[in-house]
């Protein structure tokens, strides 16, 4: 199996395939306009949890509330 990373940049974006094969498998694509949340530490407010899934719903002040698992 051959796998390939094609990498794509400009001023405002960034896009990364993989490729097996010569068939696209994942493809990222990041904007510098879209700030990204994962890695970053924020305070918050359980607002659901779900024990059947061992996770909860935190309200970190975002439009969405944030999954988080028990693990994490």
């Amino acid at each position: 199996m051959s796998s390939e990373i094609l990498i794509n940049v400009n001023s405002g974006e960034t896009r990364v395939a993989l490729l097996e094969n010569g068939v696209l498998v994942e493809l990222y694509i990041e904007r510098s306009s879209e700030q990204g949340i994962t890695g970053n530490i924020y305070k918050g407010r359980v607002v659901r949890v779900l024990p059947g899934m061992q996770a909860a719903f935190v309200d970190i002040g975002l439009e969405k509330a944030a999954f988080l698992y028990v693990t994490d």
